[in-house]
């Protein structure tokens, strides 16, 4: 269900809406002072990082405390599941 903001033309207010991807009106009534005529503006996008996405935004002073964190403990290695499971180039047994 697609998020839909208004803002208003009197108070400058930002109004919420839930609705349907059929639904769109143009405008709607503010909530906070009521003008009848808050017109619909271009919200930003809620996007959600991956463990490895929010990895390589990090700044690159941190590489060296993370490096540090691992060999100090390896079951810090985020690639630990990758080397366990083995060659997997081979396929399974029974395949």
């Amino acid at each position: 269900m697609p998020v839909y903001e208004y803002r208003c033309g009197a108070c400058r207010k930002i109004t919420t809406l839930f609705g349907a991807v059929a639904d769109k009106p143009d405008h709607t009534a503010c909530e906070a002072c009521g003008f009848p005529k808050a017109h619909r503006i271009i919200s930003r996008p809620s996007v959600r990082l991956s463990n490895l996405s929010k990895l390589e935004r990090l700044d690159p002073k941190y590489d060296k405390q993370i490096d540090q964190a691992i060999s100090n403990n390896p079951a810090a290695d985020p690639d630990r599941l990758i080397n366990r499971r083995g060659d997997i180039s081979k396929g399974r047994d029974n395949d």
